[in-house]
């Protein structure tokens, strides 16, 4: 399919960093901090190039559909009806949770100030109401304009980011810096993960862009911010908090406000505003992506009957996308947190299995190899991928004393 030639290249960039610097990179440092700096260095290194490699997977299968496709038909071109099924249930349920969770932080950080501002405090069904309300009237606003706000809020978190630099540099303290336990590494992966999933938009780009070299320069760069941010973010929480302090964090909310308690006032400013603009730019790419994949996901008689009715077929999707996540966040704010946890080990099948079997499967079907060294990427990609969702099964059942007493018993 020929592809619409397009010079969004700067637009296309803060959009992939913009959707992956999100609140994975407020909770990262729950997980890391066990581990210590250089082992969170090394785990982080090596699963921002796995999932450099799996989005060029998705690039190769989209270029064979050209613009207008995404993730369901993919699966279902390559993989058949099981394929589209079981893609379908992994994105719903991946995406579900994250625009819950994005839905009801953003909300939690904009309440305070509207009810100074209003004089009165807001009941939180209607703050979080109103929050999904302007979020969708972002997104309702077509790409363009959407580009043009997240590139706004990319700028606004990247200026406290420098701002939090400046200010904290000058108390890291290398012993703390120096600490290090190799083997609970393994327990940082689902978390990287989830922090440098941005996959949901590649099909999207393919067709923004329309060049797959820009697609590629746009996820090298795109993704390198965030692990530059990602790995300053480490050190400073890392270097800065005590060691008796750092064990304590359960949640994102708490590694704020930990700063906030051993900072000056401007710096629990700056990280609030960081991490307020971090979710709206996570918000702003994952809802464009999901709004085009729900398109994709309906039925054709839908299709056939909105194709003169553009705006109707845009409110239905738009409704659709954010309905769900606003429902739970209103109702069980706290459920879908829990789910989050397992979303690594989730977006390991949907953003690096089945892109690598769907690739495998066109090649064996006639389509053009994209990504260079035949099947040793998709091999490697599946390997690690099943690698990485053992030992996360293994550490969340905890079968190790049940074989234990089931070996003994013998």
């Amino acid at each position: 399919a020929r592809l619409p030639k397009s010079g969004r290249l700067l637009g296309a960039i803060l959009l992939i960093a913009g959707s992956t610097v999100g609140a994975g990179i407020i909770a990262m440092p729950v997980k890391t901090a066990p581990a210590g700096f250089m082992p969170t260095l090394f785990t982080l290194t090596g699963a921002w190039l796995f999932m450099i490699l799996t989005s060029m997977l998705l690039v190769e299968a989209s270029l064979w559909y050209g613009p207008g496709v995404n993730l369901l038909s993919m699966a279902q071109n390559t993989l058949g009806v099981g394929g589209r099924t079981i893609s379908m249930a992994l994105y719903l349920f991946i995406y579900t949770a994250t625009l819950t969770a994005y839905l009801s932080e953003g909300s939690q950080m904009c309440m305070p100030l509207v009810s100074r501002l209003v004089g009165k405090e807001i009941p939180p069904w209607l703050g979080t109401s109103a929050f999904a309300a302007v979020s969708g009237l972002a997104l309702y606003s077509g790409p363009k304009k959407i580009d043009l706000l997240n590139r706004a809020c990319v700028y606004a978190a990247l200026y406290s980011f420098v701002q939090l630099i400046v200010r904290c540099s000058g108390s890291l303290q290398p012993q703390l810096l120096a600490r290090a336990n190799w083997e609970v590494t393994s327990t940082c992966i689902p978390i990287m993960v989830v922090a440098f999933t941005f996959h949901n938009i590649v099909p999207s780009l393919v067709g923004y862009l329309g060049s797959p070299r820009a697609v590629i320069k746009a996820i090298l760069i795109g993704s390198f911010i965030p692990f530059f941010l990602y790995i300053i973010w480490q050190a400073i929480i890392l270097g800065t908090l005590p060691e008796s302090l750092v064990y304590t964090l359960k949640s994102g909310t708490d590694v704020v406000r930990a700063i906030g308690s051993t900072s000056s006032d401007k710096v629990s400013m700056h990280v609030s505003i960081f991490s307020f603009f971090a979710i709206v730019t996570s918000l702003l790419g994952i809802g464009m992506g999901c709004n085009d994949f729900v398109k994709d996901a309906l039925p054709k008689s839908f299709k056939d009957f909105t194709k003169k009715r553009k705006r109707v077929a845009n409110l239905s999707s738009l409704a659709l996308t954010l309905t769900p996540p606003l429902a739970i966040s209103v109702v069980a704010p706290g459920a879908f947190y829990a789910a989050l946890e397992f979303s690594g080990t989730f977006r390991l099948i949907l953003f690096g299995i089945v892109p690598a079997m769907m690739v495998w499967s066109g090649r064996r079907k006639g389509e053009l190899a994209w990504v260079p060294g035949g099947d040793l990427p998709l091999l490697f990609v599946m390997a690690a991928a099943f690698t990485v969702i053992g030992m996360e099964m293994h550490a969340k059942t905890n079968i190790t004393p049940w074989l234990t007493k089931l070996i003994l018993r013998q």
